[in-house]
């Protein structure tokens, strides 16, 4: 007699689309600065406790939605301390 083999019939998972998170206009006003910057102030004072990695990820969030205002430099702010030094100057050549 011969023996029969049985082949197994493979079933085929069938692949759903992925579903695509609604697109927001601009990330960066769904980031409550507010809510972050006083989240941080009670850290720091002692009211809440955050672990570094809350703390770390608190502050770029803030870079993401803030200005750096230490980058941003008046106009002019380097020719002031050419006109001080100018003032100086002149001051020296009085004496």
């Amino acid at each position: 007699m011969a023996s029969k083999t049985k082949t197994k019939k493979t079933t085929q998972i069938k692949k759903r689309p992925a579903k695509k998170a609604p697109a927001r206009k601009d990330p960066r006003r769904a980031i409550d600065a507010r809510a972050i910057i006083d989240a941080l102030e009670q850290h720091v004072l002692g009211a809440k406790k955050m672990t570094s990695t809350q703390v770390s990820a608190a502050l770029a969030l803030l870079k993401k939605t803030l200005p750096d205002l230490a980058a941003q430099t008046a106009d002019g702010a380097g020719k002031d301390k050419e006109t001080t030094r100018a003032h100086e100057d002149a001051l020296r050549a009085l004496e």
